[in-house]
């Protein structure tokens, strides 16, 4: 019940961006790579994970904004979706919230996690850009059983150079605080306490169209 729920929820969701359509700028969109560092061994080697999509950026007006990214994750043979909002507070700084679906067809289960935080950025059109993202409120829940949820705050460093023509490229680094499941597990990345770490490098190719 609770996943169709979920489920529900991301098509409400992306049914309101498809409406705005004709109401929003495109600020980005592109291809993306990522590769990410599982918190836990598999037996007792370290396993990634590589994915491979799309994403897109959009302004409705100058206080909200949106994100959405989608492809599949080659090495657990599953799809992923994300989609956010961005309210924006200053020119330097926005609260955002997102969610994000994983399916995994191979394990046949799939998550959703949901985050919440702050993000500070340089000034908004420079050639050169950086951002900082900091998501203390995270949760990731199993979407079938509905039931395991687990806190996981994360910080994201993001960098990008714009070329004149448009062109972007940008790199990514994702860092997510985990608690370890029990004392059987093997955390690649322990940091004592009952806590490891999960690391995701994000690179992204993109276009930026001219402002109006």
């Amino acid at each position: 019940m609770r996943t169709r729920r979920i489920g529900l929820l991301v098509l409400v969701l992306t049914a309101g961006v498809a409406c705005s359509a004709t109401a929003m700028d495109v600020l980005e969109v592109g291809v993306r790579i990522d590769l990410t560092l599982q918190p836990l061994r598999v037996g007792s080697a370290v396993h990634w994970d590589f994915a491979v999509g799309g994403y897109g950026l959009v302004r409705f007006n100058e206080g909200w904004g949106a994100h959405a990214s989608a492809g599949y994750d080659v090495l657990n043979a599953g799809p992923y979706l994300s989609l956010g909002l961005a309210r924006t507070v200053t020119a330097n700084v926005l609260l955002e919230g997102d969610m994000s679906l994983q399916w995994n067809f191979r394990e046949r289960s799939s998550a959703a996690r949901v985050d919440a935080g702050v993000r500070f950025r340089s000034s908004p059109g420079a050639l050169q850009r950086w951002s900082l993202a900091i998501f203390p409120a995270s949760w990731t829940v199993d979407m079938s059983t509905g039931q395991s949820m687990a806190f996981s705050p994360n910080v994201t460093a993001d960098v990008a150079v714009q070329s004149e023509t448009g062109l972007l490229f940008g790199e990514a680094v994702t860092v997510t605080f985990l608690h370890v499941p029990s004392l059987a597990d093997q955390p690649v990345i322990a940091l004592g306490g009952g806590w490891m770490l999960s690391t995701r490098f994000a690179t992204r190719v993109g276009y930026v169209p001219p402002t109006p």
